[in-house]
């Protein structure tokens, strides 16, 4: 018996598995460089807005709602402003740009399908501003980043249709540009 035991002990040291020493663990640094990101986008590169109906002239006339005319990325807070180049003009015949007042709106969230849109509260004018050329019009203000489109609504009210009467017939035009910076 004893002899037994020997050979088993002197056997087992044969028959274990063998002990590996790996690595079980690694490590990295992540890093997410975060830049300030303002960018707006305009949708529709020419508006229109008709004035060529007797109704045109007595109620004024809009473009209606542009949905997500502008788009907006941000990752912080910001403000957008649109300024025009200069009165509508046609031929060296002018009318004041002021005639035509802006509207804007919250639109349609932009990010990936299935994301969660970010709880932002944007604010806009109460009522609809007359563009200028001589200084920029803050349409939108948002405190935090976003995403998201912007629906514009460009209009002639009635009281401005009569600085349409007594011009030549053809199309007016302004440059727009808008501009998007941060808070």
């Amino acid at each position: 018996m004893r002899q037994m035991f020997k050979s088993v002990l002197l056997a087992a040291p044969f028959f274990t598995v063998p002990s590996i020493l790996a690595q079980t663990t690694g490590t990295t640094n992540l890093n997410v460089n975060l830049a300030s990101v303002l960018a707006i986008e305009v949708s529709d590169p020419t508006v229109v807005i008709q004035m060529n109906t007797p109704a045109h002239f007595s109620s004024g006339s809009t473009t209606g709602t542009l949905s997500d005319h502008l788009k907006v990325t941000a990752n912080e807070g910001f403000t957008v402003t649109v300024e025009a180049a200069g009165n509508l003009s046609n031929a060296g015949e002018e009318i004041p740009v002021s005639t035509v007042v802006v509207s804007s709106s919250s639109g349609s969230y932009l990010g990936a399908s299935g994301s969660t849109a970010p709880t932002t509260n944007p604010t806009f004018p109460s009522s609809a501003l007359a563009l200028s050329s001589s200084a920029p019009v803050t349409i939108i203000s948002c405190a935090t980043g976003d995403l998201r489109g912007y629906d514009v609504a460009y209009s002639i009210p009635a009281a401005n249709t009569p600085s349409y009467l007594d011009k030549t017939p053809g199309v007016y035009t302004t440059l727009l540009t808008y501009t998007i910076v941060a808070d």
